[in-house]
């Protein structure tokens, strides 16, 4: 039998040897500062130290890939929920946060190295009221000279309709830029409406009149009117632009589409000036993305 002392001395010999010294005791893990997160995103999981080549083991006991992969359960279910900000796009925009993608991208109508930016809109909307001057402001100057702005009237009843006849109509005199904002401020500063209801329908010799007579105030022939508002090319955009905002998926307004692609709107991006920006860069990508 082995002499007790003897053994003692041996199992601390075998101890000393497997600890390597001067390292932290097993299982005790430094900390290190975490990213802060900026722009109110959340903060981005932090990417692991490279490892060129397998290592000896160090003294204390454990590799480099052991360490680096000793994550609490915490930290892993923060970078496992934390959304990554969209490839291409400052990291304040995050997809399925600012805007989203539609499951099928929709034709555009702009040519080749244009990027097409459509405003969904109804001109009895208040919000579609507020955002008209911010949106003609960025169209004027703000917004890239390659973007193409495209205006969709909404069509989902007999109002709507008729709102949307007298877009195209405007559309067909190359009078929206003059009297786009004017019509806003007919409904919903003058409170004069120009789509006559009666009796829960559309009163259409009555919306015809009073169009008629409005348009007439702001340099428009009866002549001129009477080419184009019931013509067959304002029903053909009519029944397009019924069809187009389906696939877009429009559900309320305004709502604003960026190249057939992505739909969002002034709630979505956190207000009117940051959804002016969201176009821009969301622009800016497409582009470079070609």
């Amino acid at each position: 039998m082995i002499n007790p002392k003897i053994q003692a001395c041996l199992l601390l010999a075998v101890l000393l040897s497997a600890c390597g010294g001067g390292g932290e005791p097993p299982g005790q893990e430094s900390s290190a500062p975490t990213a802060q997160a900026t722009d109110g995103a959340p903060p981005a999981a932090e990417p692991a130290a490279p490892v060129a080549a397998p290592q000896a083991k160090p003294e204390d006991g454990e590799t480099v890939d052991e360490v680096t992969s000793s994550v609490s359960p915490i930290a892993q279910a923060v970078a496992a929920t934390t959304p990554a900000p969209t490839a291409g796009l400052p990291s304040r925009w995050q997809q399925g946060k600012h805007f989203t993608a539609l499951p099928a991208a929709q034709p555009v109508s702009v040519a080749p190295g244009q990027v097409e930016v459509t405003e969904i809109f109804w001109y009895g909307c208040g919000h579609c009221f507020t955002l008209e001057p911010q949106l003609e402001a960025w169209e004027r100057g703000a917004k890239p000279d390659y973007v193409k702005v495209v205006r969709l009237p909404v069509v989902w009843n007999e109002v709507t309709r008729e709102d949307a006849r007298l877009f195209y109509t405007l559309e067909a005199l190359g009078k929206v830029e003059a009297l786009q904002l004017v019509v806003f401020r007919e409904l919903h500063v003058n409170r004069r409406p120009l789509t006559i209801v009666a009796g829960n329908r559309v009163d259409t010799a009555a919306t015809e009149k009073r169009v008629r007579e409005f348009l007439a105030g702001h340099g428009v022939t009866a002549e001129q009117f009477g080419g184009v508002y019931r013509s067959f090319a304002v029903e053909s955009k009519i029944r397009q632009a019924e069809n187009l905002a389906r696939r877009y998926r429009a559900d309320h307004t305004p709502m604003a589409v960026v190249q057939g692609k992505y739909i969002t709107d002034v709630s979505m991006a956190g207000g009117v000036e940051p959804l002016m920006q969201l176009l821009t860069d969301l622009a800016v990508r497409e582009r470079s993305a070609r």
